[in-house]
């Protein structure tokens, strides 16, 4: 409970009034213009009262991709203040080092599921500041990470955006935990505040599991899935047939989402 109280007054001290949310890398494309890969990042631009800040989440494990989409979309990322890690799968951090050398600035910070000496050691190399995210960390106000998810080997843990006129919004990499076990822990993050929208990987392979899914998302009364990158053409139709195309987006490379 303690945590929970931290967390939520740090994060409460700013109102934030809008999001953007872009797939910038995906297994499928959006836009002709855009490469895919079997992968997923994801850039989010955080509006504050009188500024934004961006947050880069996962890179893919493709540099040439990343660098393709990135140039295609003209995303500067002057304001990019935090990197996070979902799950140490290579098609969600490979691209990482890369990544940082077209950021190019060093004010940052990149969060971590659990320790990785490999990348721990390359980020100390390039003078990037990291966090080990075991529990709930705060990123910015009404942003925070959902802390480390799953088994030790395949430590997970999501984003969690707190829309003032909105809601909270979950982003996922692959959701190795399990959608269910995502969204409980992402509310316990904003405790209170309602759970509206769900974007990026959900780690489903049928049409059945895509239902059983789907009927949580009607449970908890989402306004907005988009399943992409780990979910695969019949899981989309399995969640699609439940949820209803006013809820259910299609995503790939280019895909933007604006919550405010």
């Amino acid at each position: 409970m303690a945590l929970e109280s931290a967390v939520v007054a740090e994060t409460l001290s700013e109102e934030i009034m809008g999001v953007i949310v872009t797939t910038l890398v995906d297994n499928q494309s959006a836009q002709s213009s855009l490469s895919s890969v079997h992968g997923l990042s994801l850039h989010i631009e955080v509006q504050f009262p009188g500024r934004s800040e961006a947050i880069l989440m996962d890179t893919s494990g493709s540099a040439q991709v990343f660098r393709h989409n990135t140039q295609a979309l003209n995303l500067d990322f002057a304001n990019l203040r935090a990197v996070v890690i979902s799950h140490f799968h290579h098609d969600h951090f490979g691209a990482l080092e890369p990544a940082l050398e077209l950021i190019g600035h060093r004010d940052l910070v990149v969060y971590l599921p659990a320790h990785h000496d490999a990348i721990e050691q390359t980020l100390s190399e390039l003078h990037v500041r990291r966090r080990v995210a075991h529990e709930s960390r705060v990123i910015r106000s009404g942003v925070a990470t959902t802390g480390a998810l799953g088994p030790a080997r395949l430590k997970e843990q999501g984003l969690v955006l707190n829309v003032e006129s909105y809601g909270l919004i979950l982003l996922s990499g692959c959701a190795h935990p399990k959608v269910e076990s995502m969204i409980q822990s992402a509310k316990k993050v904003f405790p209170g505040r309602p759970l509206q929208a769900m974007i990026g990987g959900f780690h489903l392979k049928t049409e059945e599991e895509g239902r059983k899914v789907g009927e949580f998302f009607m449970k908890e009364e989402l306004r907005l899935v988009s399943p992409c990158h780990c979910t695969s053409k019949e899981a989309k139709v399995g969640i699609r047939s439940v949820v209803g195309e006013g809820v259910f987006r299609e995503n790939g490379s280019g895909t933007s989402f604006t919550f405010e």
